[in-house]
């Protein structure tokens, strides 16, 4: 029986690859798969995951696509996967050795659906290395601590069945797909456990999609998940929850990465408006009401549109 299937999307990291591949290839948990799938890399990423394949024929498998991006190479991973649990690895950081072994035994220990734990944050250069934990809200329900908290799919393992039975997939032709997806599984869920051992590597790199110098459309993307999360969460009991979802992703999330655009100005006001319209009374959100006050001047300024103020407050 596979116990643990790990999706590895791949796009041009032929500088990290290997590295993040005998990360996963020496992982103690034995009952394995690695799936890989190739989203039409044209550095020498392939010929590093043939290699792999070759020498390790029972445990790798390579799935080649050109390239349709981040969240279509996750779901040819998913519907490839034979594993009782899934995860994901991006191909450009890396896992303790005893990552999966630690997660797979606390879920099945527990009974638990899915699985988060705790993670490193390093630059390439490993100038610095920091233990990272965004569970900034511990004090409340597991489900209620699993929606508010870290959101990415690589600190976390994820029982199969909850995604096949629900015909649950990544959203594809838009990035911040995590942020679509993750939240939502509360309702399929039913219980979520959290390890508190620092098992990932996350790899904080400058010319990400979130990094860039150059402005890029697909930030917009933030207003599709956004409203993909209301349609999941409007009227359950977890509006409070959605409702501060909209302030830490959108208005102070998405208000941050705007700021650093001259085309992000009307993003910022199309922020301030959706606020308006849909959360009216967020300054209320007993969660905001917990955040620093740098925090909270930040989603005010946004919210009254006051742009350059915000600019000068922060030195953009």
């Amino acid at each position: 029986m596979i116990k643990l299937s790990i999706i590895v999307p791949v796009y041009n990291t032929e500088k990290y690859l290997r590295k993040c591949l005998e990360s996963l290839v020496n992982q103690s948990l034995k009952q394995i798969e690695i799936i890989i799938v190739n989203d039409g890399s044209s550095d020498s990423s392939q010929k590093i995951i043939d290699e792999y394949v070759k020498k390790y024929p029972t445990v790798c498998k390579c799935f080649i696509q050109e390239n349709l991006g981040q969240a279509k190479a996750r779901n040819v991973g998913i519907d490839n996967a034979i594993g009782e649990f899934i995860t994901f690895a991006d191909s450009d950081d890396y896992l303790e050795l005893s990552a999966y072994e630690k997660a797979y035994n606390y879920a099945i220990e527990n009974n638990l659906d899915i699985v988060s734990f705790d993670f490193f944050e390093e630059d390439e250069d490993k100038k610095y290395i920091k233990e990272s934990s965004y569970y900034l809200f511990n004090d409340c329900d597991d489900d209620i601590k699993y929606i508010l908290n870290e959101t990415s799919t690589w600190n976390k393992i994820i029982k199969k069945r909850i995604l096949d039975e629900n015909n649950i997939r990544f959203k594809e032709n838009i990035i911040y797909e995590d942020l679509e997806l993750i939240p939502r599984l509360v309702f399929y869920t039913e219980k979520i456990g959290f390890l508190s051992e620092h098992l990932y590597h996350y790899i904080v790199r400058e010319n990400s999609t979130m990094r860039q110098k150059k402005y890029n459309k697909k930030l917009e993307d933030i207003f599709i998940v956004m409203e993909s999360l209301k349609k999941s969460f409007k009227n359950s009991k977890y509006n409070n929850e959605l409702e501060y979802l909209y302030i830490e992703h959108l208005l102070h999330g998405a208000t941050l990465r705007y700021l650093e655009y001259e085309e992000g100005k009307t993003d910022i006001i199309k922020i301030a408006d959706i606020m308006k319209k849909e959360f009216c009374n967020w300054r209320k959100n007993s969660y905001f009401k917990t955040k620093d006050i740098k925090y909270r001047i930040v989603c005010n300024l946004a919210y009254k549109k006051k742009i350059w103020m915000l600019k000068k407050i922060l030195k953009k």
